[in-house]
């Protein structure tokens, strides 16, 4: 093996060597877009490598940067499996391996925020619904409870309502999936 391998040469290849240690089966091919590396797999264990809700994507993708990014300067890592992690071909048609057509299933729109993409909802909905939770908190007096959303969503809620002299925002629950509770301020 060269010792002059890309980093998109590095990335791909270690993904395909986490894919075998885990038992599946994919082909990966690595391109640079815009300062990042965006690995396409393909895959007939496509289901297992998304995960529920895209969290074993995501946990991959995750993990992935981490190990590239060891000390040295490396550009974002993207993971894209069948245009599940753009959004891409929502709603069309494509052909399985016997050329039956079928409606290809909803694909979740990612969006590109500070720090990379990830699986959850678009960050300005998710600001739109921080502040508008804060606004029936603060009218009621009431703590609002937001469904349960993977870390980087979370860390959107608590962001956008950090500097609200009058709220206050806690997570809740165990594993990945946590709810935000946000709430008035105590009187100290």
């Amino acid at each position: 093996m060269a010792a002059e391998m890309s980093q998109k040469d590095r990335a791909a290849d270690t993904l395909r060597t986490m894919f075998g240690y885990l038992g599946l089966k994919a082909d990966v091919n690595a391109e640079e877009r815009d300062n990042r590396v965006v690995l396409k797999i393909s895959s007939p264990d496509a289901g297992r490598i998304i995960g529920r809700k895209g969290q074993t994507l995501e946990s991959l993708q995750t993990l992935l940067n981490r190990i590239m990014f060891r000390g040295e300067d490396s550009p974002r890592i993207s993971l894209d499996i069948d245009g599940y992690a753009s959004g891409n071909n929502r709603g069309e048609r494509h052909s399985d391996e016997e050329g039956e057509e079928r409606p290809r299933s909803f694909r979740r729109r990612r969006e590109e925020g500070e720090g990379g993409r990830h699986a959850g909802v678009p960050q300005e909905q998710l600001r739109s619904q921080a502040l508008d939770a804060g606004k029936e908190v603060k009218r009621w007096g009431e703590p609002v409870t937001l469904p349960e959303m993977n870390a980087h969503d979370r860390r959107i809620i608590h962001v956008t309502l950090q500097d609200d002299p009058e709220l206050e925002t806690r997570s809740e629950g165990e594993g990945a999936m946590k709810k935000v509770i946000i709430s008035l301020k105590k009187a100290e």
